[in-house]
């Protein structure tokens, strides 16, 4: 089984080892991931990541910590641009967690938004889901505006909320009902 997602310009898909040139781009840029769990990866980094998320990749949301990981595929050049990752923090709350990534040259072009709306669309209609959260490193200003975009609402602030690459920082809550998704 596999999962394919499609918008006006992507295509969402699982990773395939053929992507590593292309998540190097951005998955080597100390700017991109400043922010992302990863550190700067070497091209052996991110085949031996892309290697477990392959080996280890899941197409549902069906037990607690179950995630997906696909990548954004343009149609057009069928370059990989980013990608996006939902994980079910707790199956008896019905309650994902959504994050995403983008590749420095395709940011600002509404890629980001068009790919993770149609992550949400998916998993609200194909898995029982009630509530997506996105937790932001408050030093991400452009990821708070992405999620309020996509309809969710700021639920509070955490002070030290995470240990992150040495430091503390404050983290947001945004979060979306199934209720409230604009489908």
């Amino acid at each position: 089984m596999s999962l394919v997602i499609e918008t006006e310009r992507l295509i969402l898909r699982p990773m395939a080892i053929s992507d590593v040139d292309d998540l190097l781009e951005y998955q080597s840029n100390p700017e991109i991931v400043r922010y992302i769990p990863w550190p700067e990866r070497t091209r052996e980094q991110v085949i031996s990541a892309l290697e477990n998320t392959i080996e280890t990749g899941k197409f549902d949301l069906k037990e607690d910590n179950d995630s997906i990981v696909l990548v954004w595929e343009l149609k057009s050049t069928g370059k990989v641009i980013g990608q996006s990752n939902m994980t079910l923090k707790s199956a008896t709350d019905q309650r994902a967690d959504i994050g995403w990534v983008t590749h420095q040259g395709f940011q600002r072009q509404g890629l980001a938004i068009e790919a993770t709306h149609a992550l949400m669309k998916y998993a609200f209609n194909n898995f029982p889901i009630h509530r997506i959260i996105a937790d932001i490193d408050t030093r991400v200003p452009e990821s708070a505006k992405l999620a309020e975009k996509l309809g969710m609402r700021l639920e509070g602030t955490f002070k030290d909320g995470e240990f992150f690459k040495g430091q503390w920082c404050d983290m947001w809550l945004y979060a979306i009902l199934k209720s409230e998704f604009p489908a």
